[in-house]
């Protein structure tokens, strides 16, 4: 925006989750699987923020206590999920 004076399109769904999965596997390798999972919970809103009735699989992931759980409803996401159209 800055360079050009436009706003970027919206990240696709595909890219988001893939950032997620990349952020939660270096948190869980870092800080361990708990708290890697628990310090996470907190990024889940900002990353899918605006994809519309994404409520269940976000309960899903701050609700989960491993990370197998969470990759898996990620996975979920990317099978079940809309792409959103951006306005």
């Amino acid at each position: 925006f800055l360079k050009t004076g436009k706003e970027l399109p919206q990240p696709s769904l595909e890219e988001r989750v893939k950032v997620v999965k990349e952020h939660l596997d270096f948190s869980v390798k870092w800080k361990g699987d708990r708290v890697g999972i628990v310090e996470m919970r907190r990024h889940y809103a900002n990353y899918f923020k605006g994809i519309p009735d994404f409520k269940p699989y976000r309960t899903a992931m701050v609700t989960a206590n491993d990370p197998k759980e969470v990759f898996d409803t990620l996975n979920r996401v990317l099978e079940e999920v809309e792409e959103p159209v951006w306005v």
